[in-house]
């Protein structure tokens, strides 16, 4: 019963955002790296040296997530199973005096799961903080290189704000991707 209703939520996950992230993650950094290249060359090569460190960093926090997850599905699966014994023999329980005995132990099961499902919201929020800090530091050096050049005069306006308006664009859809890994892994982890 946990695995259906959890579980189908967590596909809805997988299927209705990772998966169409990821379908843009590939198109739009291609396209819009394209763009920029026909506008600025420095502002190309910056792009192509840093857009390659986000999906290595996502297949490492993917293969150090994958067994937490995995954990935190199993702990959910022993919780659920002893809560649903438990209520089943509760008045066989209750008639030998061993109510309170088994209230404890779902308490200790809950809060093994209360202690995963945090080790993997924090693996989360700090991958978030990396893919985010190193997209913002990309697009920051892209900026600072336009905005010497501006000063010097040896680059346009027009396509100063052009590189400046895709820079962001083209990390965007990796960063979501990032950001929908997780949901992934728990939907993923769901199927299996």
């Amino acid at each position: 019963a946990a695995l259906t209703t959890r579980g189908i939520n967590a596909l809805d996950a997988y299927y209705a955002r990772y998966l169409p992230m990821l379908v843009l993650a590939v198109t739009v950094p291609i396209v819009g790296g394209v763009t920029i290249l026909t506008q600025d060359l420095l502002a190309a090569v910056i792009v192509a040296l840093t857009l390659p460190l986000i999906p290595v960093f996502m297949v490492l926090v993917g293969l150090y997530t994958k067994g937490r997850v995995d954990r935190q599905w199993r702990t959910l699966g022993v919780l659920s199973g002893h809560f649903l014994d438990v209520v089943a023999g509760l008045p066989t329980l209750a008639v030998f005096g061993r109510a309170k005995a088994q209230a404890a132990n779902i308490r200790r099961i809950g809060d093994a799961y209360r202690v995963a499902t945090l080790r993997v919201l924090r693996v989360s929020f700090l991958s978030s903080l990396v893919l985010e800090l190193l997209a913002t530091l990309s697009v920051a050096l892209i900026a600072v290189s336009i905005g010497l050049r501006l000063v010097e005069g040896n680059f346009t306006l027009y396509a100063g704000l052009v590189v400046l308006i895709l820079a962001p664009e083209v990390y965007l859809p990796l960063r979501m991707v990032g950001a929908n890994f997780h949901a992934a892994a728990e939907g993923l982890g769901a199927a299996e």
